[in-house]
């Protein structure tokens, strides 16, 4: 406990599966979070769950980029600063595939994805006065399994954004890195663990729970990890093996 007392954090959707994991346990280890989410009745259904009064909730759609400067400026006014930020905000589609849900997203997955690290590596070399700050995007193991559909095409972007802007921001106090979990008991693939944790494509034969992505992302956030950069660690049970 007690591992990010101070840190200040905004975690971009955050109303379900691995997005509200590392709230709880962000929360639990003493940092201030910002927590988003397109439904402001599903950011206020997780502050039931989290129940900590270090959080507050932005109604945010992460791809409408009319908007990021907004309301960047305004969840580094309720926690006096920023020093982490997570980019959990995803978009997925499991029917079908066509232009719109084509662009959905690739606006969310990747585009805003880009400037938002843009925006907070910038905010953190102006303001920090030199004190590290850090960037965490969350991919998936998809980014490894080539395919045509638009999911695996965006997480196959995201490494070179957190690659270029880790190589960009290094030498500025600024650390980015990537978290790919595999198959995870998450709302985008309508998982519930609770029912089964059984899932025979991971060589350990069971799902990824949010709570170990959780963990991984204290640790990169951790000065134990300051010499990680770059690196997207992957969290799959072996699935990719």
């Amino acid at each position: 406990m007690g591992k990010l007392n101070g840190k200040v954090a905004i975690v971009t959707g955050a109303t379900a599966g691995i997005g509200t994991g590392v709230v709880e346990c962000f929360a639990e280890e003493g940092a201030k979070v910002v927590i988003t989410g397109r439904s402001i009745d599903k950011l206020n259904k997780a502050l039931e769950i989290i129940k900590s009064d270090n959080l507050y909730v932005i109604e945010w759609d992460i791809s409408d980029l009319s908007i990021l400067e907004n309301n960047m400026n305004k969840s580094i006014s309720f926690l006096g600063g920023l020093d982490v930020f997570i980019n959990n905000a995803a978009f997925l589609n499991h029917i079908e595939t066509n232009v719109s849900f084509f662009d959905k997203t690739i606006n969310t997955n990747l585009k805003a994805v880009y400037y938002t690290c843009d925006f907070v590596a910038k905010y953190i070399v102006a303001n920090n006065n030199g004190a590290v700050g850090k960037i965490i995007n969350i991919s998936s193991i998809n980014a490894y399994q080539n395919s045509i559909h638009p999911y695996y095409i965006s997480k196959s972007g995201l490494e070179s954004i957190t690659k270029g802007f880790a190589k960009e921001y290094a030498n500025k106090n600024v650390i980015i890195n990537g978290i790919a979990p595999g198959y995870c008991a998450s709302s985008i693939n309508k998982v519930d663990v609770e029912k089964n944790a059984f899932d025979s494509r991971s060589k350990n034969r069971r799902i990824i729970i949010p709570e170990e992505i959780a963990e991984i992302a204290v640790f990169l956030l951790s000065d134990a990890a300051n010499g990680i950069v770059g690196q997207t660690i992957v969290c799959d049970g072996g699935a990719l093996l």
